[in-house]
Order: structure tokens, then C-alpha cells, then sequence
């Protein structure tokens, strides 16, 4: 069953972030750039207009879409090191077992109390959550 296994995940995509990425960069070979270019932008407008007028602000003083930007670019980052890592010492046929996705859950989970610890993320949960009796 795992040589099976092997044989199927060999020729597959090692994660979705960088499917999407090779189709990118098939299909629109210098589009890259503009993309990064505006990534990059919309990076420093967030940064020159935290704690403004010039949108809504969270709590930490950036919008909304960009405290999600954050965190699922953060999350991608340490799920692609971690993949990475897998992959060095174990092998592609790693993600043939059942072990690696619990810890990908608790890397999931950790992403928001990392973020809560650098100071990104003030808060762990909503501030306006509370459970109705």
C-alpha cells in the first residue's frame, strides 16, 4: 500500500500554494513581478495608513484583509518549511503515512498564538465572542 501510495504522491504537487504559483508562473511568466510588486504595495499603503482614517482598523491597526493576509501567509510559510523539512529527512512517500498530519494540525493551530506572541495578533480570539447561556 505505501509503495502505491509513493508512486501516485511522486508525481503530484508537494502543496496547493505552490500549484498555484506553478500555474502562475506558466501561464503569465513575468506577471510574477507585477504580482509581487503589488503585494508590495498594498503592504506598505497597510503600514503608512495603520492606525488612519483611510480604512477600517482592527485592534493592532491594520485592516481586516490584511491581518488574514498575515496569518494565512505566516500559516503557508511554516507549512511550506515544515513540508520542506518532511521531505529532507523522510522522503516524498512521508505524506503516505498517517503521522505528518497531526502535526500539521498543530501547526495550524499554533500560527494564531505565534502571530498573539510576536504582538500581531493582540487578541487569541474575537473580542466580541461570548458564549450565549
Amino acid at each position: 500500500m505505501a509503495d502505491m501510495c509513493s508512486i501516485i504522491s511522486i508525481s503530484t504537487v508537494s502543496s496547493f500554494s505552490v500549484f498555484i504559483w506553478k500555474i502562475i508562473v506558466l501561464l503569465w511568466p513575468w506577471y510574477w513581478f507585477v504580482i509581487f510588486l503589488c503585494l508590495a504595495t498594498w503592504m506598505t499603503w497597510e503600514i503608512i495608513t495603520r492606525n488612519g482614517s483611510a480604512h477600517y482598523n482592527s485592534a493592532n491597526g491594520f485592516s481586516p484583509g490584511f491581518n488574514r493576509f498575515v496569518g494565512s501567509g505566516t500559516y503557508m510559510l511554516l507549512q511550506s518549511l515544515l513540508f520542506l523539512l518532511f521531505k529532507i529527512f523522510f522522503g516524498e512517500s512521508v505524506y503516505c503515512m498517517i503521522w505528518p498530519y497531526p502535526v500539521h494540525l498543530v501547526l495550524f493551530l499554533s500560527t494564531g498564538l505565534l502571530l498573539h506572541l510576536s504582538g500581531f495578533w493582540p487578541y487569541l480570539k474575537e473580542p466580541g465572542y461570548h458564549r450565549r447561556r
